[in-house]
């Protein structure tokens, strides 16, 4: 009865899955009721909804241990259940729950994936970003705080400390560290300058994505592209200078890195970016 209820049609013509839906309040019984859906064997739950209904031979399916919360959902189901009627007359159908006329479309079914699924910010112009594919994956790794800066490390018990490598004035986290920290700002700052727009450069307490989001706006629309890869190419640049300090022993300072950027820019433009 109770997998069967996710395809079997009841009474008035809906199918099982709508019947779960509208008299159980919590969606299908293996999610409403989960410790009395196991206490029914396999073959039992293979039973159609009439069949489970008939002389209530759902309840002589329960055959396995009487677990403390088993008898609590047995009531609740019984009080669902109980009054319900099969209409004998009424063919059994299927319909379809994601359309307002209960009738399949494959544009339904394709936006039924995205039910409860939230937009991350900034996720478009990552994508629409002309820079090298890896560029585009690290920085939606950023956005998502997925990198594994000293925090994220600290914070999975890889490590015990979180400091900084650049600045080692806070923890290591995606947003201080490519947004801001002292070091990253002066680079920001230096780049910005370039170009006349250095009032554009984020303060001490930057959100990477609210700064960059809320920037760009600031910026003619027929530069917008161009301003969303250098903001990609500068946290990818920042990145792999907190690489260097850690691995290689390397060290650059903010005026070097700017000019690794720009040299950096050149040549994405020579590749087509």
């Amino acid at each position: 009865m109770f997998r069967a209820s996710v395809y079997v049609r009841l009474g008035d013509g809906a199918t099982t899955r709508f019947w779960t839906d509208s008299w159980l309040p919590q969606g299908a019984i293996c999610n409403f009721a989960p410790h009395l859906y196991r206490a029914i064997s396999r073959h039992h739950r293979r039973a159609t909804v009439q069949e489970s209904l008939h002389n209530r031979r759902w309840v002589r399916d329960i055959t396995g241990e009487p677990t403390t919360p088993v008898p609590c959902y047995y009531i609740r189901v019984w009080e669902a259940v109980e009054d319900i009627q099969l209409n004998q007359l009424e063919a059994d159908r299927f319909v379809w729950r994601w359309t307002a006329n209960r009738e399949y479309l494959a544009s339904s079914a394709y936006c039924s994936f995205f039910i409860g699924m939230t937009s991350l910010r900034g996720a478009k112009e990552v994508w629409g970003a002309a820079v090298p594919p890896k560029v585009k994956f690290f920085f939606w790794l950023a956005l998502h705080g997925r990198l594994w800066t000293a925090e994220r490390r600290r914070r999975h018990g890889l490590q015990d400390e979180a400091n900084y490598a650049l600045c080692d004035q806070a923890d290591e986290s995606s947003d201080h560290l490519l947004a801001s920290c002292v070091f990253s700002r002066e680079v920001w700052f230096r780049l910005l300058r370039l170009a006349g727009l250095q009032h554009l450069a984020q303060g001490s307490y930057a959100v990477l994505v609210d700064w960059w989001l809320r920037t760009r706006l600031e910026v003619l629309s027929q530069f917008r592209r161009g301003f969303d890869s250098v903001v990609l190419l500068v946290a990818w640049e920042v990145w792999k200078e907190r690489k260097r300090r850690n691995f290689q022993g390397g060290r650059l300072s903010p005026p070097q890195l700017v000019q690794r950027i720009i040299d950096k820019a050149a040549a994405w433009i020579g590749a087509g970016f």
